[in-house]
């Protein structure tokens, strides 16, 4: 019994720890929560078991007596008095449509379409046909990669707006070269020159660097450069400018 507990105690914390990866967006997605179509049993188990963690939304699945619970774009899958959690997605066979990576989609979309521009670093395509909001590490090969082909990208008409991402972690050295960079007096230029290894001179000031590192997290960004279209679909990795042209024009 000891043993089962523990292991209960331990699904729990772990629980709690995915779910805090998704509170920073989950806070800012909150007033869409679901207002109806679900029990209040679930809504009272759901708070006995992480309290002070409001989901962004409920709502009830194809599967009889499952409710999906979203955090953001963290979704789980509960029985109506969360005694039992499913882990993983919802595929519609017959459509060949995971569904539930479209809602995760969608949240991610309208996460970043929320975002303040200013404070991201943008290069505009002048014959815009999308915008990709990439997260990006000073220091990674392919973030250098895709900097120097920038041309390429606004070009084909896709603007990128960068968002920073130092993998290294908050007060890293890759960290302090982000805070340069936006803190600089033109960073745009300043990226540049920090992507092609020039110094940039340590600057301090009020920048967003550590919120968009924990935005990226919430969002699940596990490496660089992590780039998402505007529908919040993701695309991991560097992706040459002609093949994310035709993937934005193909997803149109």
């Amino acid at each position: 019994m000891t043993s089962i507990k523990k292991n209960i105690k331990k699904i729990t914390l772990g629980l709690t720890t995915i779910i805090g990866l998704a509170v920073f967006s989950a806070n800012i997605l909150a007033q869409d929560a679901a207002k109806s179509a679900v029990s209040q049993e679930l809504t009272a188990a759901l708070d006995n078991l992480m309290p002070g963690t409001k989901p962004t939304s409920i709502e009830s699945t194809p599967l009889p007596g499952i409710y999906e619970v979203s955090y953001g774009s963290t979704i789980f899958y509960f029985n109506k008095d969360a005694s039992i959690m499913l882990r993983g997605d919802i595929i519609d066979v017959k459509n060949r449509v995971n569904l539930t990576e479209q809602k995760r989609g969608a949240a991610r979309g309208k996460l970043l379409n929320s975002m303040d521009e200013s404070k991201m670093i943008i290069y505009q395509a002048k014959n815009e046909i999308a915008k990709v909001t990439v997260f990006s590490d000073i220091d990674c090969p392919y973030c250098v990669k895709l900097h120097r082909e920038m041309k390429d990208y606004n070009n084909e008409g896709i603007t990128i707006r960068y968002m920073a991402y130092p993998r290294a972690g908050l007060g890293s050295r890759s960290y302090q070269k982000a805070v340069n960079v936006w803190c600089a007096d033109n960073p745009a230029q300043a990226m540049t020159d920090a992507k092609e290894g020039k110094p940039l001179p340590n600057k301090t000031c009020d920048n967003p660097v550590a919120d968009q590192y924990q935005l990226g997290q919430a969002l699940g960004v596990q490496g660089t450069p992590a780039m998402f279209l505007e529908d919040g679909t993701s695309l991991p990795g560097y992706i040459p400018a002609k093949r994310l042209a035709n993937a934005i024009k193909s997803a149109k």
